[in-house]
């Protein structure tokens, strides 16, 4: 199971694309409660681990790609690069792999 520090980082980074808690628990589809608790450190469930792994991944790839206010649209917009899915939907569904393929074609100006 991953590191109290661990969670508490990866919770920080994912937070940045939301105005608050309540909207990254509607967005992973977690309870609020579940939320707080990464706020402590406390592991989240495996499901849950994975789909905050993903966001932290995101987030962390777009921070250097994109300006800060600009990441919360792009994982709520539609996706050409994903088929017209949102960033965020993809990264519920566990596949982290696509959203990060969608990242690399957006940077490298590729069109769908």
């Amino acid at each position: 199971m991953p590191r109290k520090a661990s969670i508490k980082q990866r919770y920080q980074v994912a937070r940045l694309a939301f105005p608050d808690d309540a909207e990254l628990a509607r967005s992973l589809g977690v309870h609020r409660s579940a939320v707080v608790r990464w706020k402590r450190g406390e592991a989240p469930a495996s499901k849950n681990w994975e789909q905050l792994v993903g966001l932290d991944t995101v987030v962390a790839l777009l921070e250097n790609f994109l300006d800060l206010k600009s990441i919360p649209k792009w994982l709520r917009g539609l996706n050409a690069h994903l088929g017209d899915r949102r960033p965020i939907d993809v990264i519920r569904q566990g596949r982290l792999s696509e959203v990060i393929a969608a990242i690399e074609a957006e940077k490298a100006g590729a069109f769908a």
